[in-house]
C-alpha cells in the first residue's frame, strides 16, 4: 500500500471512530471536523512517539473546566488504540478527588473551603501515582478509580473500570494538570469575592500553592508531554462549566427519574468556578510557554489556532 493509500485508509478509519463516538453521545459534529482539521495529525505523531518508550510515556491533557479535554482525551485514546494500536488508558484528575469524608476532615484541619472538590489538595496524588506505577509495571487488570461527581463522593470500589494488560500510553487529564505554584507574593491580592470573604488570612491560598509546590509537583514531573487548551479569557469558563452541569443534569434524571437532582443551579456554578479563578487564570498566563502543544480557543470552543513547541521547535499555524 503506496502512502495515498494508507493516508485514505487512516482517513476513513478515522471518521468511522468518530461517528461511533458521535453516536454514543461524546462528541458534537463541529467537533469532529475540528478533530480531523487540528488534532488528528498530533495524534498520529504521537503515537509513533510513544514507541520510542522503554516504559508507558504520560501526555498531559489540560485545560480549564468545560474545554473539551476530557472528550479530546477519550478519543485521543480511541484513535491511539483503534487506529495506531497504540494501547492507551485514560485517567482523569477528577478521578481521584478525596472521598467526602476525607475533604471533610482537612475542612476541619485546614481551611474549610477544602470542602469543596477541585483544588490541589483535594485529590489523593498518592492514589494516582501508585495508579500510574501499575500501569507502567505491567500489570493486568489494574483497578481505576471512578468519582460520582452528582454525589460529590468516590464511587464504591465494584463500579470502578479495570485496565487491559498490556498499557502502552497513559494520558492524564484534569483541570490543573501540568500547573506550577504561583509566586508567593501573588497570593497577597484576592481575586475574587470568594477569596476576599472567606480567606482573608490566606490560609486556603497558601494550601493550595504549598500542594502545588509538592506533591503535585512530582506528580506533573511525571509528565512526558504537556497538551493545552488555551480558553480566550476566564468568563468562557462560566458557559462552558454551566453546559457541563446541564448534561450532567440530565444523565442523573435519566439514570434516577425519582430522586431528587443534586447537581448545581447556574447561580451554584457561578460560585463554583470562583474557586478555580485563581489558578485557571495562572494557567491561562504560563501555561502556553510550558506545554508542547497548545490549541488556542474561541469562544465557541472552535480552534483558532496551534503552536507546537515539542523538541526545542516553535511553529504556529494559524485558522485562515
Amino acid at each position: 500500500m503506496n502512502v495515498m493509500q494508507n493516508e485514505q485508509v487512516n482517513r476513513l478509519r478515522t471518521q468511522e471512530i468518530m461517528e461511533a463516538f458521535q453516536t454514543a453521545g461524546g462528541l458534537s459534529a463541529p467537533f469532529a471536523e475540528s478533530y480531523v482539521q487540528w488534532y488528528a495529525g498530533v495524534v498520529q505523531h504521537l503515537a509513533g512517539w510513544a514507541r520510542t518508550f522503554d516504559r508507558p510515556p504520560i501526555i498531559g491533557v489540560s485545560g480549564c473546566q468545560g474545554s473539551g479535554k476530557s472528550t479530546l482525551a477519550t478519543l485521543m485514546a480511541q484513535m491511539m488504540c483503534q487506529l495506531h494500536g497504540v494501547a492507551t488508558v485514560v485517567l482523569s484528575l477528577d478521578d481521584f478527588y478525596l472521598t467526602k469524608d476525607e475533604r471533610r476532615q482537612i475542612a476541619v484541619d485546614i481551611h474549610p473551603l477544602l470542602m469543596t472538590r477541585g483544588v490541589p489538595g483535594t485529590h489523593d496524588v498518592p492514589l494516582l501515582l501508585n495508579t500510574i506505577e501499575q500501569l507502567r509495571a505491567g500489570n493486568g487488570g489494574v483497578s481505576l478509580p471512578l468519582f460520582d461527581k452528582a454525589s460529590d463522593d468516590r464511587a464504591a470500589i465494584q463500579q470502578w473500570r479495570t485496565s487491559t494488560p498490556g498499557t502502552e500510553l497513559i494520558i492524564l487529564e484534569g483541570w490543573c494538570v501540568g500547573l506550577s505554584p504561583q509566586p508567593t507574593e501573588q497570593l497577597a491580592t484576592p481575586v475574587n469575592d470568594l477569596e476576599r470573604e472567606q480567606d482573608a488570612d490566606l490560609v486556603w491560598r497558601q494550601a493550595i500553592n504549598q500542594q502545588l509546590s509538592d506533591p503535585y509537583a512530582a506528580l506533573f514531573a511525571e509528565l512526558d508531554a504537556l497538551l493545552f487548551l488555551q480558553a480566550p479569557y476566564f468568563d468562557a469558563v462560566l458557559e462552558w462549566r454551566w453546559e457541563q452541569e446541564q448534561q450532567l443534569s440530565a444523565q442523573y434524571q435519566l439514570a434516577h427519574p425519582a430522586d431528587h437532582d443534586p447537581t448545581m443551579s447556574r447561580d451554584d456554578v457561578v460560585t463554583f468556578i470562583s474557586y478555580y479563578q485563581r489558578l485557571t487564570e495562572h494557567a491561562l498566563a504560563t501555561l502556553p510557554q510550558q506545554a508542547d502543544y497548545v490549541w488556542a480557543l474561541a469562544k465557541d470552543r472552535s480552534v483558532s489556532s496551534l503552536r507546537i513547541q515539542a523538541g526545542g521547535t516553535r511553529r504556529e499555524v494559524v485558522l485562515k
